[in-house]
This record gives structure tokens, C-alpha cells and sequence, in this order.
């Protein structure tokens, strides 16, 4: 009897537990926007127009026919401005060539920009998706580095956009910061929460061949925030977004980022 009173009692303990595991992210994320919504809005309005959306158009040639894919599309940030020519950071794994393609174009589109859906549903006259995404600025990789999984990326534009500087410290154990992002089918997306983690910490491939020092924290990422910022109260850019942690459920945990420091020896190497 005692035996089978225990066998009860653990399994009652395993499903409270995974029901804990399933809920406890939203419910952080729920504090974490909730309580840091002033901040989330000064995001909004004076940093979101640094935010950019990179989309590759993947060309093509098999025999005697060609085709041409369109990416769901990844995030950067704007860092500098010289006349009309804006440079933006991003991840390199974001604009990094597949094999198999025989040429890649990388296009940026502002923060205000349309996606095709968008464009379309807005009343927008049909024009294929190829051909809509070649009218934005065509990015140039002025440099990228594996030992940061980072690029820096240039574009010609008349637009006027935000340029957010790089911070000279890194944040802190506790800090509060917030993400801006295009995760997948979704554009501009603030995120608040906490660096965890309270040094830098290796985060890479599985076969651990790249093990890249990144700062932790809880601000939501998904799939599309790859090369995102991650700004400090001050709307600096304290860390680049380079991926995330899920739970079994595939919850959001926590997301990694490269730090501030490092994206100033990155520029460095690149000035130099």
C-alpha cells in the first residue's frame, strides 16, 4: 500500500512539475513586459528605427532551369550613418552563403517597410515576391568575423533612420533590457527583461568547434531575431541576439547575446 501511495504521490509531483515547466516562462514574460512597459514604449518610439529587416533572395541554376527563394528573413540594428549610406549589425550566420546556391542577394528593408503579405493585404497590385523584395537597398558585407558570429553590413538609402550607438560597457547581472526584433511573420516585436547570467559564457555549435563567450538573458526571442539588438535603458546597444534556449516544451528560456565589448573589438578589427 505504501509503495503504490508513493508511485501516486511522485507521479502527481512529475505532472505538477511539468505543468510548472510549461507555464513558468509565460508567466516571467508576462512580468517582465508588464513591468517594464514605460521602458518597452521608449523603445518603441525613439529606437525601433534603427531596427531593419535582412531578407536574401537565393538564386538558382539547375540545367536549363533557374529558380529563385525568398527568406523568411532575419534582423540588424543601425550603428553609423555617413551621408546617405548606413552600416547595420547584424549575425553572420544571417548573410552567410549556402553551397548549393549560385548567388545570394541580401536586401534591407526599414522598419516601416511593407512585407510582401502586408503590401498585398493593404491593397498593393500584384507584382510577385521576387520582384517586390528587389526594389529595397541592396546590402554589401563590409566585414564579418566567425570569432563573434557577427557582420557588419552597408546600404544605400534616402530614407531617414535611427542610429543607435554601441555601448561602452557591457550590462550587469540584473540589468534590465529589451530585445527589437523580426521574428518569423512578425515585424518590429519589444521584448523586456534580465541579463541571468553574471559573466559571459560559451554558446555555440553542438560539436562545440565555435564556442562564442555571449551574455544570457530573458528578454523573448524566436526564430527571425537572429542579428537583433539588445539595448540597456539608455538605448544602447549592449548585446547582438545570435540564438536562444527552449524548454522541452519549446518554450522560450533564455536568449544569448553577443556583448558590447566584443562588438567593439569586432568594429575595431574591421576599422583597422
Amino acid at each position: 500500500m505504501k509503495t503504490r501511495q508513493k508511485t501516486i504521490f511522485l507521479k502527481i509531483m512529475v505532472f505538477f512539475m511539468l505543468i510548472i515547466s510549461f507555464f513558468l516562462p509565460s508567466i516571467k514574460s508576462f512580468i517582465n513586459q508588464t513591468m517594464n512597459r514605460e521602458f518597452m514604449e521608449r523603445v518603441v518610439k525613439y529606437a525601433l528605427p534603427a531596427n531593419i529587416k535582412i531578407v536574401q533572395l537565393k538564386y538558382r541554376n539547375e540545367g536549363n532551369s533557374s529558380s529563385t527563394s525568398v527568406s523568411a528573413g532575419a534582423s540588424g540594428v543601425i550603428i553609423r550613418k555617413e551621408s546617405n549610406k548606413y552600416y547595420a549589425l547584424t549575425a553572420k550566420h544571417v548573410v552567410t552563403e549556402n553551397d548549393d546556391i549560385d548567388k545570394t542577394q541580401i536586401v534591407v528593408m526599414g522598419y516601416d517597410d511593407l512585407d510582401f503579405k502586408d503590401y498585398l493585404s493593404r491593397g498593393g497590385a500584384f507584382q510577385g515576391i521576387v520582384n517586390y523584395y528587389q526594389q529595397f537597398p541592396e546590402a554589401v558585407i563590409e566585414y564579418s568575423n566567425d570569432k563573434y558570429d557577427l557582420a557588419l553590413i552597408s546600404f544605400i538609402a534616402d530614407e531617414v533612420y535611427t542610429v543607435l550607438p554601441v555601448a561602452d560597457e557591457i550590462p550587469e547581472y540584473g540589468d534590465i533590457v529589451a530585445s527589437m526584433s523580426n521574428p518569423y511573420r512578425k515585424r518590429n516585436i519589444v521584448t523586456a527583461g534580465k541579463i541571468s547570467s553574471r559573466k559571459p559564457r560559451p554558446f555555440g555549435d553542438e560539436a562545440g568547434k565555435m564556442q562564442y563567450p555571449m551574455i544570457k538573458h530573458t528578454a523573448i526571442l524566436s526564430e527571425g531575431s537572429s542579428g537583433s539588438a539588445l539595448l540597456n535603458e539608455n538605448l544602447e546597444v549592449v548585446g547582438i541576439n545570435l540564438g536562444g534556449n527552449e524548454n522541452v516544451f519549446r518554450n522560450f528560456i533564455s536568449g544569448m547575446a553577443m556583448p558590447s565589448d566584443r562588438i567593439r573589438a569586432f568594429l575595431e578589427e574591421w576599422e583597422n
